[in-house]
């Protein structure tokens, strides 16, 4: 799933406001996350992750507005990518998404949806061009949650497609294609923990840990004619929340007998744009 490079792209990009604004939500629909402080223009996150597949991902909004039953946002996603093991270039990819956060009522779920993204993605021999879309149930966010210690939230679920074209690198030639119409994640519940002191790299900070299962499925995958069938994955995810930043300031990713960590090493919030 493009969107989730790395674990937190999305999560990061939609994580929560904290409980001071949870009031609001009462007076408007969908208020709680399109209120967030860092629900402006201009707003940027920085994010490095280690382990076999070191990575770097910047996260911008632009073109924020805001509705009585929801919000809309421009995501720009850039992230690099490698396998360290190879010990070669990057995969470079950009993504464009508009994001539209939307609550019918006081009572429902937040949705979230991205239609006709644009990916561009390059590696050492190859780029790739293509679309996406995602849509989900829950937005994947803290914002307006009752997150106590020892309390457990609800899961969720989302669903994704990516089409993409292949073409050598310098030339316009299209060489080959990949599909993927039903790429899905599914978060278990999730167990909040207790509340305790943690270094970031943004300092210290007053954290609680979240952990839950998460299961990424590409589904049936179309490489030219040829289906593959690539088997899901599970990984034992850790958020650390920090309320008093509104963010999850750090992730820790389990995967069989592998750890990776990301941390948010920027947080840009824009404090002049409407």
């Amino acid at each position: 799933m493009l969107i989730a490079t790395g674990h937190g792209a999305l999560a990061q990009a939609v994580a929560g406001s904290d409980a001071d604004t949870a009031d609001a939500a009462s007076a408007r629909p969908g208020a709680v996350l399109c209120d967030a402080p860092w629900f402006r223009s201009g707003s940027r996150v920085q994010m490095e992750g280690d382990g076999d597949m070191p990575m770097s991902i910047t996260m911008t909004l632009r073109r924020t507005t805001k509705a009585e039953t929801g919000c809309r946002a421009q995501l720009e996603v850039r992230s690099k990518s490698a396998l360290s093991a190879l010990m070669g270039p990057p995969v470079i990819m950009d993504q464009v998404h508009m994001v539209s956060i939307e609550r019918r009522s006081t009572t429902a779920r937040a949705s979230i949806e991205s239609e006709h993204a644009v990916i561009n993605a390059q590696g050492r021999y190859a780029r790739m061009y293509g679309e996406a879309a995602f849509r989900g149930q829950g937005v994947f966010s803290y914002a307006g949650m009752d997150i106590r210690e020892g309390s457990t939230l609800d899961g969720e679920a989302f669903e994704s497609s990516v089409s993409l074209q292949i073409y050598p690198l310098g030339k316009d030639e299209v060489v080959g294609s990949m599909r993927a119409l039903y790429a899905s994640i599914i978060v278990s519940s999730r167990h909040v923990g207790r509340r305790q002191m943690i270094d970031t790299m943004l300092g210290r900070k007053e954290c609680m840990p979240i952990t839950y299962d998460k299961r990424t499925s590409l589904g049936p995958l179309m490489v030219g004619e040829e289906v593959v069938q690539v088997e899901p994955t599970v990984m034992h995810v850790t958020d650390w929340y920090c309320p008093a930043e509104a963010f999850v300031l750090r992730t820790e990713i389990r995967q069989q007998d592998k750890v990776q960590r990301v941390d948010v090493t920027g947080l840009e919030l824009d404090t002049t744009a409407p």
